[in-house]
């Protein structure tokens, strides 16, 4: 397990070059839970709480482990509109990322 002090004010994904930053805590929601971004471009996931989660996209596009304490950034090359993804540990965890 991870001994890092983080809270929900704690950016993990500053100077990752991510236009849209998502987080996830120990309050089972990802936050905020839609963001649009621009083909091209990236989304920063960081886990600012103490459990780990996963996000897995509906659509089978990726699938990321999120432990406590760390970041994933993903970049949005395809066509697809909409991306729907979950945390595969807790269920009521949802999200969309919306590509223009």
């Amino acid at each position: 397990d991870c001994d890092d002090s983080t809270s929900s004010s704690t950016d993990l994904c500053a100077g990752r070059g991510a236009a849209a930053t998502v987080s996830a805590a120990d309050n089972y929601t990802f936050t905020p839970a839609s963001v649009t971004i621009t083909v091209g471009q990236s989304v920063c996931w960081q886990n600012t709480g103490h459990l780990n989660h996963t996000m897995i996209d509906a659509g089978g596009r990726f699938s990321f482990s999120l432990p406590a304490g760390q970041t994933v950034v993903y970049t949005f090359l395809g066509t697809q509109p909409s991306y729907v993804y979950r945390c595969g540990i807790h269920s009521t965890m949802t999200g969309t990322t919306t590509v223009n």
